[in-house]
């Protein structure tokens, strides 16, 4: 098989994604399908219980997948400037998808709730705020936890954070800061973590020279701060 950039299975399929390409294995390592419907898809994400996979492009693009019928069931254009790799994932019960977005400039994100029926957006959260910027989220159980940061009055880097989002009322609760290395560390380890922890993503992070590397996630940081 090849060296994909993200890397991902289930019980029942593989997906690589080199960017141009999505390759679809069966669980006995047969390539059954390839997917080329839009450009830049490196990051993946199975939905909880249903062998369908959401694809984010840098590009802007979203993509869902039914690996069952090898099928793209939708594919959504959340914006036309580059560069979006930010976080995302699916509830635990699969039932939302949430993207962090940059739809109208670089330094301003959004959050974007879609149900997974059809793939529609239920909501978009935090877009009129300029000063908090988000990168990356987690779900364990039924918490949602963030990673971001917050700009000074000269849109520069304040300080990093961890927090809880709360998806019923919908809000960001519990900030906590979190200093420049360690913000750093996280944002660097969650990019990482979204490829499925390939070689290929490594060789072009800020975590390839590093010897060692520790594994984190964002509710350990959070829980320490809590402490």
């Amino acid at each position: 098989m090849k060296h994909f950039w993200g890397d991902y299975q289930n019980e029942s399929y593989r997906v690589g994604c080199t960017g141009g390409t999505i390759y679809v294995y069966d669980k006995s390592g047969n390539e059954i399908a390839r997917f080329k419907d839009f450009p830049y898809a490196y990051t993946a994400a199975f939905m909880p219980g249903r062998n369908i996979i959401a694809v984010k492009s840098t590009e802007g693009i979203l993509g869902f997948y039914d690996l069952d019928t090898l099928s793209l069931r939708k594919k959504i254009t959340v914006t036309k400037i580059g560069g979006q790799d930010e976080g995302f994932g699916f509830s635990p019960d699969g039932r939302f998808f949430y993207n962090i977005e940059s739809p109208t400039c670089f330094v301003r994100t959004q959050l974007s709730v879609y149900e997974t029926r059809e793939f529609s957006k239920v909501c978009t959260l935090f877009s009129e705020n300029k000063r908090m910027m988000l990168e990356h989220l987690e779900f364990d159980d039924n918490t949602c936890y963030l990673l971001g940061y917050m700009r000074d009055d000269k849109d520069m880097f304040d300080y990093g954070f961890v927090a809880v989002f709360d998806t019923e009322s919908k809000t960001v609760k519990n900030i906590h800061a979190i200093d420049r290395k360690q913000h750093d560390y996280l944002s660097d380890y969650k990019h990482w973590e979204l490829s499925g922890f390939t070689e290929k993503s490594r060789k072009w992070s800020s975590l390839k020279p590093l010897e060692h590397i520790d594994r984190t996630s964002i509710k350990e940081i959070y829980k320490s701060k809590e402490a």
